[in-house]
């Protein structure tokens, strides 16, 4: 199963949640594929491969989509971590939507990419963690996955970019075919009068959509600390009581696969 970890507004939790869903996914006994199509490389980092971002002499995605003649190159790319593969992002992929924006079939290059690769053969789950911005390279990772997991936080500012986010996914679908919020993903709920409104607001919105659910990950020291090791929480050396609703999220996406 492909999803793309998506919501342009920054700040969101986005690489957090596809770090710790990938985690997760890993722990129930899948392999998993992390892909960092963000420039910004945060997932990368997160993963402890800052090395590679900037390294010059490594091939990235930036030197990968653009050409039509490595849609099969997907392996060249891949690393392995001790949770997860990754396919790192890389600095010059500030300019790959430059790159991207003459090519013949833009959006779906990364579909195109995955296809060639055979990575539904390799891989049981493959996670795109996108860029904080809705480019090409977000529609790619839309288009190749078909499946979006939305981290949000439990703000009002949250609404617009979320009414935003609808529009753009309603608008690749009438050009590219159905695209399914899978689940809803609250980071850093707070105790506040505001996160409960906002926790009712996103359970109103997406609790109407066919088994989308919505998943409350509470502000977590450990999730940090987890980060700054280079790995999931399930693999950091202090438990946390939100490995349980990450675990609650992998198992929900595993009932999509099963259908």
């Amino acid at each position: 199963m492909r999803i793309g970890v998506t919501n342009q507004k920054g700040g969101a939790g986005k690489t957090t949640t596809t770090l710790n869903v990938a985690g997760a996914l890993n722990q129930r006994g899948h392999d998993v594929l992390v892909i960092d199509l963000d420039p910004q490389g945060h997932a990368t980092e997160g993963l402890g491969f800052e090395e590679l971002y900037d390294d010059s002499d490594r091939d990235s995605l930036f030197d990968v989509l653009p050409d039509i003649d490595r849609m099969g190159d997907l392996e060249q790319l891949v690393v392995e971590h001790q949770e997860v593969d990754v396919v790192p992002s890389h600095e010059r992929m500030i300019n790959a939507e430059d790159e991207l924006a003459n090519v013949m079939k833009r959006e779906e290059r990364l579909d195109m990419l995955l296809n060639e690769s055979d990575a539904d053969g390799r891989w049981d789950f493959v996670l795109v963690d996108c860029p904080p911005n809705l480019g090409v390279l977000t529609d790619n990772a839309i288009v190749a996955t078909g499946n979006v997991l939305i981290p949000a936080q439990a703000k009002s500012t949250s609404i617009r970019a979320i009414e935003l986010l609808f529009k753009q996914l309603r608008s690749i679908e009438s050009a590219f075919g159905e695209v399914d919020e899978l689940a809803l993903v609250a980071n850093e709920v707070g105790v506040d009068g505001e996160a409960e409104e906002m926790m009712e607001w996103f359970k109103d919105v997406f609790e109407d959509r066919e088994r989308c659910e919505v998943f409350e990950i509470r502000k977590r020291v450990a999730l940090q600390r987890a980060w700054n090791a280079g790995v999931s929480i399930f693999e950091h050396d202090e438990d946390s009581d939100m490995e349980s609703v990450y675990l609650d999220v992998a198992e929900h996406l595993e009932g999509f696969v099963d259908d």
